[in-house]
């Protein structure tokens, strides 16, 4: 499906009510709001068709080609190219590697079916760092030939017990790697089992110790990736009941730290969101189920321009078995 870069379609989307999305019960917080836009341009699928489902996220790799990992199975991620025109907003022929490559556990082994449920993938130097939700949560540095390097430490109030600790239902859903500094980050999907169910932790691993905030959900949703636009801002994909998909702009300018918090009261002065993109008007949009975002290249930068631009690329996880799409979006961040 394509739509013209400036086409009336765009405009529907490009501004999405530039508005803090109210929280109830949340007290009000000070941090002003950009006016980040974005806007639909087109999307594609892979050639070959591939018969792998499954893919959670997707990254860019220092060399400009993607890395992509699947959910489920044998614990497998992917190499892909996906050329992109900016002067047209069009795809040139996305192709993907069907066997992928094993990520690997202790000792260079493979891991074994069930050990792992990957929900994101993200560059960082010569290798990568995954995250993993489901039964076995973690967030593990791997080498360049997704060997296990090291597990980051979760926080007491993240440790599985029977009425605390991550939930399998709404845990780890993506990691973020922050541009230049490679400071990494995770989100979860809601709260943890003793949080009310949409307050939803941020966990940042600055250097030393880990440091975290509140990030509500929709009511009716909750997230399913997140990725960096600096070591304060991030995107955040939020889907779930209803058909519309929505991408938030976020930051912990303004929030308030729980490091450390054994349980939220769902009264903390969560980070502030403003909603950058939505399914909802586009209707016919073959939007899929939207499961994981990855940066594309920079647009050229005009000097008239109050903005500059980067693709953003949202790949679909519509189950084994089913080939993955991928869409690109223009998000336009002001200058400053």
């Amino acid at each position: 499906m394509r739509f013209r870069l400036w086409g009336a379609a765009m405009v529907v989307v490009g501004i999405v009510a530039l508005m803090i999305t109210p929280v109830a019960a949340a007290p009000a917080h000070s941090a002003p709001a950009p006016r980040v836009t974005s806007f639909y341009l087109s999307s594609t699928g892979f050639t070959p068709v591939p018969t792998l489902g499954g893919i959670t996220g997707i990254d860019r790799k220092p060399d400009g080609e993607y890395i992509m990992i699947a959910s489920a199975g044998l614990g497998r991620y992917f190499d892909a190219r996906i050329p992109f025109f900016s002067s047209t907003g069009a795809f040139g022929r996305a192709t993907v590697s069907l066997a992928g490559r094993p990520i690997l556990g202790p000792g260079f082994m493979p891991m074994m079916p069930g050990a792992a449920q990957f929900e994101g993938v993200r560059s960082r130097g010569n290798g990568f760092v995954v995250a993993s939700g489901g039964a076995h949560q973690f967030v593990r540095l791997l080498g360049p030939f997704g060997n296990q390097v090291r597990d980051l430490p979760l926080p007491q109030a993240y440790r599985k017990a029977k009425n605390t600790g991550l939930d399998p239902r709404r845990g780890l859903i993506g990691v973020a790697v922050a541009p230049g500094s490679g400071m990494i980050s995770t989100l979860t999907a809601g709260g943890l089992k003793q949080d009310p169910a949409h307050s939803a932790r941020l966990l940042i691993w600055p250097g030393r110790g880990t440091t975290e905030f509140v990030y509500r959900t929709d009511g009716d949703k909750l997230a399913a990736d997140v990725v960096a636009v600096n070591k304060t801002d991030y995107l955040v994909l939020e889907r779930g009941k209803g058909r519309a998909t929505r991408i938030f702009w976020t930051t912990t300018r303004g929030a308030q730290s729980v490091t450390g918090k054994a349980r939220l009261s769902g009264r903390e002065v969560a980070m502030p969101k403003v909603p950058i993109f939505s399914t909802a008007p586009l209707p016919g949009l073959r939007a899929g189920n939207m499961s994981g975002l990855g940066w594309g290249n920079w647009l050229p930068d005009r000097p008239w321009l109050k903005y500059r631009a980067r693709v953003l690329f949202v790949v679909t996880n519509d189950g084994l078995g089913v080939p993955p799409r991928v869409h690109a979006l223009e998000v336009r961040f002001p200058k400053r």
